[in-house]
């Protein structure tokens, strides 16, 4: 067995595709070995991604979406000379100076929940109390006497703003410093305007909405029990708040009426674009456009959560989003070979695929050769009625196609991959049997055979020790051929949903590619695990073709 080793090794090593076919095959295995520790990802997982977007308006259609961040974004606000600034989870902020935006250092790590700009006065606030000050390009910490999340501001002039957040908690500011005021309510509150100094309005929770008149607030009744996220006025008769479920509360004049929206999902913001015009925005990518009393839907070609609306000079910017599920994502440096349609990482399930075809291959070519081998010996040994008995039997498993018999054992049983390794075992076993028979046929006359017969030997004796042994190097053949052959049915089979849902395989991964639709368009998600197959394969197969040295004299003699 050891003389056997080194001729295969020496056969290999000068066969230079067997090298490199070899080479993979080697570095196959070592990737299914160590593929709890190369896969990037669990297989099963469902990944979210999370990223800061700006979607812009010109006025006329809807640009490409332009990401500026790599947190969700929740407020954003806009000059009249372009100027744009950003804010967002974990301190991500952006300022917009020019043509696009660039990352701002705000020198805090909470989440800034919203931001508003005006006569000069930049200002953010957010979690913990948290207030910013823009002023010559750097963010500066003013205190708020408060540990309470702050929510929204909104900025009437340098010396005039007002902030509100959780536990009906509102702030002013006067220039200087940051004084509280009492709204009457214990309410959280999550969006404030500001018309002037004399005028604004607040919206929160369970319907709650505020009218400030500069010094105190009034509440408005009536208007419902659900939450209003986002709220915006020309004036004191034309106010617009929006909120969950499409919730659209209109004062038009002295009367406050729900309007009608074409979708039910949650509306994060508004703003009026003059009487009877406005855009809001929402969850799932949702932009509605009021003209006149009607709501339409418009698309901007993004499908995640728009948290916030800035408008200025005819421009309107929407940022966001939520983290979401990455489905059907390009290659990327997080997803070397993308994402499934639900978000799964491609990459981890090809290298966990390689145990699959491994195994398979391996197991399936060990039962093909074992069976194989051994109805070969006995056949070609015994001859007369027990060589022609076998050899009938193995033309009738000629006539079993492959598939429907694959199908048929997983009708029965189950889908596994114990009844694939079964399948290819029971009926690839027949092309072994037929070539050792041949060989054996050959051997049995020799005189090494005869003289063991003199000498008293067994036939069972002389069929596994004297006679077996020469036909390994043509059993090494097949089963190179076999594990070959193997991988390929275990990929065809669980490509037709005969293999297990909860094993991942090439195969797999190319099934749930063709059920999802996607797989004529996401070509990173069928193009991977068909390379691994076709590489696999075809290293297997430079192995087996440098083997046939070992059963074919005319090979060896050019070599």
């Amino acid at each position: 067995m050891a003389a056997l080793a080194r001729n295969l090794w020496t056969i290999i090593r000068r066969d230079r595709m067997a090298t490199v076919g070899l080479a993979i095959l080697v570095g196959m295995v070592l990737i299914a070995t160590f593929a709890p520790l190369i896969a990037t990802h669990d297989p099963n997982a469902i990944n979210e991604r999370v990223e800061g977007v700006a979607v812009h308006h010109d006025g006329q259609t809807w640009r490409d979406v332009e990401r500026i961040g790599d947190a969700p974004l929740n407020s954003v606000a806009l000059r009249d000379d372009g100027m744009g600034v950003a804010v967002g989870f974990e301190g991500e902020a952006a300022l917009r100076t020019g043509g696009g935006w660039t990352d701002a250092d705000v020198g805090v790590n909470v989440t800034l929940r919203g931001v508003d700009t005006a006569d000069g006065l930049t200002v953010a606030v957010g979690d913990g109390g948290v207030a910013l000050h823009l002023v010559d390009e750097e963010w500066r910490a003013t205190d708020t006497g408060t540990d309470a999340d702050l929510n929204a501001v909104a900025v009437a002039a340098t010396d005039h703003a007002l902030a509100v957040g959780d536990a009906g908690v509102v702030l002013r500011w006067d220039g200087s410093a940051w004084s509280s005021l009492d709204a009457g309510v214990e309410r959280a509150l999550h969006a404030v305007t500001l018309v002037d100094e004399s005028f604004g309005v607040v919206t929160g929770d369970r319907g709650t909405l505020l009218l400030y008149d500069g010094d105190g607030f009034e509440a408005v009744e009536g208007l419902g029990f659900r939450e209003l996220f986002g709220v915006d006025a020309l004036d004191r008769d034309t106010i617009l708040a929006v909120g969950e479920r499409g919730t659209i509360l209109r004062l038009a004049g002295d009367e406050w009426q729900e309007m009608r929206a074409p979708e039910s999902r949650d509306l994060r913001d508004v703003r009026l674009l003059g009487p009877d015009a406005a855009l809001t925005v929402g969850t799932h990518g949702v932009v509605m456009r009021m003209d006149g009393q009607e709501w339409e839907r418009e698309d901007t070609g993004y499908g995640q959560t728009l948290r916030a609306l800035a408008a200025a000079d005819g421009e309107v910017v929407a940022v966001g989003t939520d983290p979401f599920v990455d489905r059907l994502g390009e290659p990327s440096r997080d997803h070397l070979f993308g994402t499934t349609h639900l978000g799964r990482d491609i990459f981890s399930q090809t290298i966990w695929g390689s145990r699959t075809a491994l195994m398979v291959g391996l197991l399936a070519a060990l039962m093909v050769v074992v069976i194989g081998t051994n109805v070969g010996l006995i056949a070609g040994y015994f001859k007369g009625k027990t060589g022609s008995f076998l050899m009938r039997f193995v033309d009738v498993m000629y006539a079993l196609p492959f598939e429907p018999f694959a199908l048929v054992l997983v009708l029965i049983f189950r889908p596994s991959l114990a009844i694939i390794i079964l399948a290819i075992g029971l009926l690839t076993w027949r092309t072994t049997a037929r070539i050792i028979r041949s060989q054996v046929l050959s051997l049995s006359e020799r005189p090494f055979v005869k003289a063991a017969r003199v000498a008293g030997a067994s036939d069972w004796r002389i069929l596994y020790v004297h006679i077996a042994p020469n036909v390994l190097p043509l059993a090494f053949l097949q089963l190179a051929v076999a594990m070959a052959f193997a991988i390929t049915a275990e990929a065809t089979l669980s490509f037709l949903g005969l293999g297990p849902p909860q094993i991942y395989s090439w195969g797999t991964i190319l099934h749930e590619a063709r059920l999802s639709g996607a797989w004529r368009t996401a070509w990173w998600w069928i193009i991977p695990p068909g390379l691994f197959i076709m590489v696999t394969v075809v290293a297997v197969f430079f192995i087996a073709r440098a083997l046939e040295v070992l059963t074919n004299p005319r090979l060896a003699a050019r070599g």
